[in-house]
């Protein structure tokens, strides 16, 4: 592209189809830009959804690609037709051969040609330029058929490597589309259809069944199973109801929600999530960075060498009276160097790849920030568990409810919750859903809140205390009495409450947070792949540290760690292993996320820190996504490197074949658009999700 005053600098990702531009607002060079990337032949339309649903940015691709098409039939037409005329006819016929050929260069050419024009006004040396001077190279030396067969096998090529491309770049439309453009929002008690854009946080919105969520929210009526997938990459529906998160692009399947509308159009989780996978696709893996780097200096050296070849032998053998060939013979085989020379199955096989494993992460339900990171998956030999919230479930539940002196469990449970009932304390909270409703809760008086300890109060006449063990002794219970129990709960990870009644222990309650059920088989499989070490991370104390890291299968962990001990551990494991990382809930984990080498966030749905701070964030809290986003990985980078491969390896033969004057135009052009196409599909494989 030309150089536009104001403009600071203009990226293309030809993979993803995207091309960000910065520019100074001054001068607002928009319209330019657009006008001198349509001279090319590309489309342009602005990056967001409502272009993308427009009905004449779909027609106007649809025309460029039936041009297309029928400009490449027309020129392999053409070609057949020189063919049999050049084979067939009289000799006064061979100039309408010529013709005919020089109509099929000019019909898949056109295209080709002016792109070429337009890279030559900004001074670059692209694919069109190469092939344009090849193929005219080729018509100056008589090689008719060369020329035109070189222009039809490089249309068809582009034509296929588009319709390929477009397959990844189609992910993107697809989820913009998920989200209804028009909500039906209450007014004055009155259902009003209105654009999705215009409504406000705080407005309530009607969700009927089968439509789609148009905006984030909480249901305030109503009750439903909603399909999340598009957010969590999770098949089966979760049902809702009054007082839980709704997203837009989540899919009501049965029931009538009312939902109050907590982000607007712009700010809602699918539209983050649509941000970031763009904004990902965008950025340059270190492999691709290496790749640009590379290609900037070999195009010009292989230019260089072509143009020695035209010259240098030929003259040479004049001077020195040897028979080393014409310019003619010598010039044939520059324009094959020329046709050979452009880097493009090179340069494009490693965004291809990446964006093809970026897409399907994004189905899987993970969240990728770019290709660095899908990188860095592949090189990791330890991941850093952070205990709650990660390999728990975040919530304390009552695990186990001791009657002593064979007194009832129920009541002892009842007990307990009437007095807790009063309390914010997670295990105060978890007592009392334990209890449930309806179990006879008796009223409690003279109630007291012992912080740190328990509480206490008086029940039926009777004085109750409920709290940690030791506050349990300073009630009046015998540490003896209630040793052995105590002891068991807190050995299996339990925090222990004893409910004391007048100065006796009668009942004993374990509270814990429950490990993922998850957790130790996706332990497992992560280990069972490049990964050789699991740690888990955590404030809590020794002996729960042990419980939880024993249940989850992991062997190594460390307890009472606050954030800044996390990070020096996650140091300690970069140095003791190798690249690392960090597995937490993307609040009180964050500065560990951010020490590590890539940070992997638990929660993302809805969660604003877990998608800023992380690198990758698991949508659908699933430990199982862990090994197949690995894997992934791993199996990206493999393709990359099979791809470049490929691409080096291809070039570098037919380059050696040219300079000994083996290899065609045809040869070159397979070299070329031939191997763009074969490292196109290759990374495509990605898209294909692993059984």
């Amino acid at each position: 592209m030309e150089q536009i005053a104001g403009v600071v600098r203009a990226d293309v990702n030809f993979a993803s189809g995207v091309m960000v531009l910065e520019y100074d607002p001054a001068t607002d060079p928009r319209s330019r830009a657009v006008a001198i990337v349509r001279s090319t032949g590309h489309g342009v339309e602005p990056l967001g959804r409502p272009p993308a649903a427009s009905p004449d940015s779909e027609a106007d691709s649809r025309a460029r690609w039936n041009a297309h098409e029928v400009a490449t039939t027309a020129a392999g037409v053409l070609i057949a037709l020189a063919w049999l005329l050049g084979r067939t006819g009289p000799e006064s016929a061979q100039w309408a051969s010529v013709a005919a050929y020089a109509a099929a260069i000019v019909s898949g050419g056109w295209l080709v040609f002016r792109r070429a024009i337009a890279s030559v006004r900004s001074r670059s040396m692209d694919m069109n330029v190469l092939m344009t001077v090849a193929v005219l190279g080729a018509a100056g030396i008589g090689e008719w058929a060369e020329g035109a067969a070189v222009v039809f096998l490089f249309s068809i090529g582009g034509m296929l490597e588009s319709r390929s491309l477009a397959r990844t770049r189609r992910s993107i439309r697809d989820l913009m589309d998920l989200s209804p453009q028009v909500a039906r929002v209450l007014r004055a008690d009155v259902e009003a259809e209105i654009p999705a854009d215009e409504v406000v946080p705080g407005e309530t919105m009607v969700v009927r069944p089968g439509e789609r969520v148009a905006l984030d929210g909480t249901v305030v009526a109503g009750s439903s199973a909603v399909d999340e997938s598009p957010i969590t990459g999770e098949s089966v529906p979760v049902d809702k109801s009054a007082g839980d998160a709704v997203f837009a692009g989540s899919l009501n399947t049965s029931g009538r929600l009312e939902v109050t509308v907590t982000a607007a159009a712009p700010d809602s989780t699918l539209a983050r999530i649509i941000f970031m996978v763009e904004e990902a696709q965008s950025a340059k893996a270190p492999s691709q960075q290496l790749v640009d780097r590379f290609s900037r200096y070999y195009t010009p050296a292989v230019v260089v060498l072509a143009v020695l070849i035209a010259l240098v032998p030929p003259a040479a053998g004049a001077l020195l009276g040897q028979a080393w060939g014409g310019f003619g013979e010598w010039f044939y085989r520059a324009l094959v160097m020329l046709v050979v020379s452009c880097p493009c199955a090179l340069v494009i096989s490693t965004p291809v790849s990446i964006v093809s494993a970026i897409t399907r992460a994004t189905r899987d339900g993970v969240l990728v920030k770019g290709g660095v990171h899908l990188e860095s998956a592949a090189r990791i030999r330890a991941v850093a568990f952070d205990k709650t919230g990660t390999l728990t479930c975040g919530t304390p539940e009552v695990t186990d409810v001791i009657a002593l002196d064979d007194g009832d469990t129920a009541r002892v449970l009842n007990v307990a919750a009437e007095l807790e009932a009063h309390s914010n304390h997670p295990i105060a909270r978890a007592v009392v859903r334990a209890a449930g409703t309806g179990n006879g809760r008796l009223a409690v008086s003279e109630y007291e809140d012992v912080p740190g300890g328990g509480v206490r109060g008086v029940v039926g006449g009777v004085r109750y205390a409920v709290g940690n063990p030791a506050f349990a002794v300073s009630a009046g219970a015998a540490a003896a009495g209630i040793a052995p129990d105590v002891e068991r709960l807190e050995n299996h990870g339990r925090t222990v409450l004893v409910l004391v009644e007048d100065g006796r222990p009668t009942g004993i309650i374990g509270v814990a947070d429950q490990v993922r059920p998850e957790a130790r088989p996706a332990v497992a499989e992560l280990l069972r792949g490049t990964i050789g070490h699991a740690v888990m991370l955590t404030g809590d104390n020794e002996r729960t540290a042990a419980a939880v890291a024993e249940q989850a299968g992991v062997a190594e962990y460390r307890a009472r760690l606050l954030p800044h001990g996390k990070v020096d551990a996650v140091n300690r494991l970069q140095e003791r292993y190798g690249p690392v990382a960090m597995v937490g809930d993307g609040i009180n984990d964050a500065p560990a996320l951010a020490a590590s080498d890539l940070g992997i966030a638990m929660g993302a749905a809805g969660s604003d820190t877990a998608l800023e701070t992380a690198d990758v964030a698991l949508m659908s809290d699933d430990l199982n996504q862990l090994a197949r986003f690995f894997d992934l990985g791993r199996r990206t980078v493999a393709i990359i490197r099979q791809n470049v491969a490929v691409s080096v390896l291809v070039k570098f033969a037919v380059l050696i074949l040219a300079m000994t004057g083996t290899a065609t135009l045809w040869m070159a052009v397979f070299a070329d658009t031939g191997v763009s196409l074969l490292v196109t599909l290759n990374g495509m494989r990605l898209l294909a999700r692993r059984a």
